[in-house]
C-alpha cells in the first residue's frame, strides 16, 4: 500500500458576512480493493459532504481518475462547522494534487473558491470580498474563483484575483501561471450617490420634522415620528438618506461585504447607503438574523444605512426587544446550538406610528374613537428600555392644505428652530431647502470627526460627553431640572447631551448652550410613558 504526501489548498467557509479561512487537507492512499473510498471529516453540512460526488465527476470529465484506495479528506480547523459550496473548487484541487495529478506547492499561497459542476464549469458563489479580506488578514494576497465572485474580490484592490470559468482553466494557471484572467478593479473616481428618488423637495411642511432629520444625519441618532396616518412620516423617514452624506470607501466596503454574503450584490462596489423597510409581520429572526444555519437579518442588511420600522407597535414585542443590544453596540451577537456569531449592524434608525389604535388621536377633523385603556395598551407595546434608546421624537400634524397644493402660508414660511440662524436648515431665508441641510450637514460631521474621530455622537459614552460636551453651570442646572420633571432615565439623560451635542455641531459652536439642550428636549418629546 503506497502512501502519498498530504496535501493542502486554501478555501473559505461563509458565516454570516465574514469569511473564515478553511484549510483543505486532502491524502490518498492507494490499495488493490478495486474501488475509492472517500471520508470527509472536520464538520462539513450537507452541501459540502455533497460535494464528493461532483468532484469525482468534474474530475471525471477532465480524465482525470481517482485510482482505487482510499482518499482522506479533512477540514481544518476541526471545530468549526463549515458551510457551503465555495469549498468546491479547493477540494477539487485538493484531491487532484493528492492523487497526483498536479504539483501541490503549486497550490501554495492562494485562495481558492468556487461551485463545481458536474462538467467541471464553475459557479459563482457569494462571500468573494469577504474571502479577500480574510486572505488580506493572513498574508494571502491571491485568490482564484468564477468570474461574478472574481469580480466582486476585485473591489480590494491590494488582492490579485483571477476569474476562471472552468476547473481545466485552474488547473492549467497552477502549471504555467497562464490562461486565467484579471477582472476590472472598480473605479473609485466615479461620484458616488446619496439615494434616488425626490427628498425634502417632496414634503411640504413639517418645518420641525426636517430638522429632525438634520440631526439624526448628523449625530447618528434614532428617530421616532408619530401621527395620524397621512401625515408624511413615511416620507421624512425615506428623506433621511438624502441627508446622509455618501459613504466612505470603508464603508462602501463594508456595505458591498453584507450584500455581496448575503446574496444581494449589485455586480459592482457599493456608491449609496441601504434603506431597509421590513414589514411589520417581519418575524424576530428576520429582524436581527437567526435560523440554521444562521441568516443576517433586517439590521444587518441596513449596516451603514437606514432601518425603518413603520408600524412600530404592530411589530412583534420580542422582535422590537432584540433590537436594544444592537442598537448599543453597534452589532448582534447570535448563539445557535453551540455557536455563536456577530453580524454587522451599525445604523440609522427611524420609526414611525399612529397615535391610537385608530389612527386620529390629535386629528383636527376627524374625531378619535379610542378609549384611554386602548390607547394606552396599544403605546405600551413599545418597552420603556426601547423607547430610551430612541433619542428623537416628534408628534407630526398634517400640513396646511395650503402647502400641500402649493402655497406656503406666511406663518409657516417663517417657522424655524430657535437656534436656527439664516443659511442653517429650517431657515427661511435658503432658497435650496435640500442642499442647504446637506451642506450644514456635512460642515457639522466634519466638526465632529475632527473632535473625536469617526464616532458619532450618537455613540459617546459619558466620558466621551465630559471631554467633547461638557456643560456650564446653567446648562447643568437645566439639565436637572428636566431630568426631574420628566423623571428621565440616566441613559435619557445621556442621550440629550449626545443630541445637544450634534445641535452645537449644526450651529458651528464649540459648547453646548443653554439653547442647544432646550432644542434638545423639544426634540424629545414625550409622546409615550418614559
Amino acid at each position: 500500500m503506497a502512501l502519498q504526501t498530504t496535501v493542502r489548498v486554501r478555501g473559505i467557509s461563509l458565516e454570516g458576512t465574514e469569511a473564515r479561512l478553511v484549510t483543505v487537507e486532502a491524502r490518498f492512499e492507494s490499495s488493490d480493493s478495486g474501488r475509492t473510498e472517500v471520508h470527509m471529516t472536520g464538520l462539513p453540512d450537507a452541501v459540502v459532504r455533497e460535494s464528493k460526488n461532483r468532484l469525482l465527476a468534474a474530475l471525471s470529465s477532465l480524465r482525470m481518475r481517482v485510482p482505487p484506495g482510499r482518499l482522506l479528506i479533512h477540514l481544518a480547523p476541526a471545530g468549526m462547522r463549515k458551510t457551503g459550496e465555495a469549498l468546491d473548487l479547493p477540494l477539487a484541487l485538493a484531491v487532484a494534487s493528492a492523487c497526483g495529478h498536479l504539483q501541490p506547492k503549486s497550490l501554495r499561497g492562494t485562495i481558492f473558491l468556487g461551485e463545481l459542476g458536474i462538467d467541471g464549469s464553475l459557479h459563482g458563489v457569494p462571500g468573494g470580498l469577504a474571502a479577500a479580506q480574510a486572505g488580506q488578514l493572513a498574508d494571502l494576497h491571491r485568490l482564484v474563483a468564477p468570474a461574478p465572485t472574481a469580480l466582486e474580490a476585485a473591489c480590494l484592490q491590494s488582492c490579485e484575483v483571477y476569474a476562471a470559468g472552468n476547473l481545466a482553466q485552474v488547473m492549467r494557471w497552477t502549471v504555467s501561471g497562464e490562461g486565467l484572467a484579471r477582472p476590472p478593479a472598480p473605479d473609485l473616481a466615479l461620484p458616488l450617490t446619496r439615494a434616488a428618488g425626490p427628498g425634502l423637495e417632496g414634503i411640504r411642511g413639517h418645518a420641525l420634522g426636517k430638522r429632525a432629520l438634520a440631526v439624526a444625519a448628523s449625530g447618528g441618532h434614532g428617530l421616532l415620528l408619530m401621527g395620524p396616518p397621512g401625515t408624511g412620516k413615511s416620507l421624512l423617514a425615506r428623506a433621511l438618506l438624502h441627508l446622509v452624506p455618501p459613504p466612505s470607501l470603508e464603508e462602501r466596503m463594508d456595505i458591498t461585504r453584507v450584500q455581496a454574503a448575503t446574496g444581494r450584490w449589485a455586480g459592482r462596489l457599493a456608491d449609496r447607503r441601504p434603506f431597509r423597510a421590513p414589514h411589520h409581520t417581519t418575524s424576530t429572526a428576520g429582524l436581527v438574523g437567526g435560523g440554521n444555519p444562521i441568516q443576517p437579518g433586517e439590521i444587518t442588511l441596513a449596516h451603514e444605512g437606514v432601518l425603518f420600522l413603520d408600524e412600530l407597535p404592530e411589530f412583534q414585542r420580542d422582535a422590537l426587544e432584540s433590537l436594544r443590544e444592537p442598537l448599543d453596540s453597534g452589532q448582534i451577537s447570535l448563539a445557535r446550538a453551540g455557536r455563536r456569531l456577530n453580524l454587522p449592524a451599525k445604523l440609522r434608525l427611524v420609526c414611525a406610528m399612529n397615535p391610537c389604535p385608530c389612527g386620529f388621536r390629535g386629528h383636527a377633523l376627524r374625531p378619535c374613537r379610542c378609549s384611554p385603556h386602548d390607547i394606552r395598551r396599544y403605546q405600551r407595546r413599545i418597552s420603556g428600555p426601547l423607547l430610551d434608546r430612541i433619542e428623537l421624537r416628534l408628534e407630526l400634524n398634517a400640513p396646511d392644505l395650503r402647502e400641500l397644493i402649493g402655497g406656503r402660508p406666511p406663518a409657516v414660511a417663517k417657522e424655524r428652530p430657535a437656534s436656527a440662524h439664516p443659511g442653517a436648515p429650517g431657515s427661511a431665508l435658503e432658497d435650496d431647502l435640500q442642499a442647504s441641510y446637506q451642506r450644514a450637514i456635512g460642515e457639522a460631521l466634519e466638526r465632529s470627526r475632527a473632535r473625536q474621530g469617526p464616532r458619532p455622537n450618537a455613540s459617546l459614552d459619558s466620558t466621551e460627553l465630559e471631554r467633547h460636551a461638557p456643560l456650564c453651570a446653567a446648562t447643568r442646572e437645566l439639565l436637572i431640572q428636566a431630568a426631574e420633571r420628566r423623571a428621565l432615565s440616566a441613559r435619557a439623560v445621556q442621550s440629550l447631551r449626545r443630541v445637544a451635542r450634534t445641535l452645537a455641531d449644526l450651529g458651528a459652536d464649540e459648547q453646548v448652550r443653554e439653547e442647544h439642550l432646550r432644542e434638545a428636549l423639544a426634540l424629545r418629546a414625550p409622546l409615550l410613558e418614559d
